[in-house]
């Protein structure tokens, strides 16, 4: 659901992640908005009518306006730059997925070389770190319960459901480290919340940090 006007090209990185809607939802997005400002790597909205855009998620709109049964879609982008190596364009994307999970996405150019006529910087092998410093950062902020860095991909593939969202499917719960520790997946970085389930016999390199978060390397990011 990338916006033509603002990203072009591809294909597009994905770092996304995972949080429990626990109080309303106009006051759970204000909060994942106003706690950008707080990142140590600059989040700059280019949006000016973010209060707007909040209402209109609260609200929803339907998938099928011509059926009074339709299911109400709750979604939400925001146009940003992140300065990471470099002012980069991205996406800031919000969705509910379930009556209790939201997802939190962020999207950029994902392409090794950069290209000018969209105003786009591509990432290069050794910038890999900082993508994988901002995950760790978003994780002390936000405590989230998994996200993740991959091409292409959001985290909610790691609930192994078909079903398109929202469903009870992707309900918080039902998220869980079996399937990506067990199945492959296109991540090549993943946080885990051990608050959760604690994490034994992990058959990648890993290592765990601050809030009891546990970091995956599932691949090199070279292999993209």
């Amino acid at each position: 659901m990338q916006s033509s006007q603002w990203l072009k090209g591809g294909p597009f990185l994905e770092v996304s992640f995972l949080v429990e809607l626990k109080e309303n939802k106009k006051q759970t997005i204000q909060g994942i908005i106003d706690r950008l400002s707080t990142l140590a790597n600059r989040v700059e909205i280019i949006d000016v009518n973010i209060d707007e855009k909040i209402d209109e998620f609260e609200r929803g709109y339907p998938y099928d306006e011509e059926d009074p049964e339709s299911i109400i879609l709750h979604f939400l982008e925001l146009k940003l730059f992140v300065y990471l190596s470099g002012k980069r364009r991205a996406l800031l994307q919000i969705e509910l997925v379930s009556s209790n999970s939201l997802m939190v996405n962020f999207i950029f150019y994902g392409d090794e070389e950069d290209a000018p006529e969209w105003d786009q910087l591509g990432i290069k092998n050794e910038e890999y770190t900082g993508l994988t410093d901002f995950l760790k950062e978003l994780y002390g902020i936000y405590n989230f319960k998994i996200g993740g860095i991959a091409m292409e991909e959001n985290i909610i593939s790691l609930f192994g459901c078909e079903k398109p969202y929202p469903s009870n499917c992707y309900r918080y719960e039902n998220m869980t480290a079996d399937y990506f520790l067990k199945e492959e997946t296109p991540f090549a970085r993943i946080i885990w919340n051990e608050k959760y389930k604690k994490l034994s016999d992990i058959p990648y390199k890993h290592h765990r940090f601050e809030k009891e978060g546990i970091l995956i390397e599932l691949c090199d990011f070279d292999v993209w």
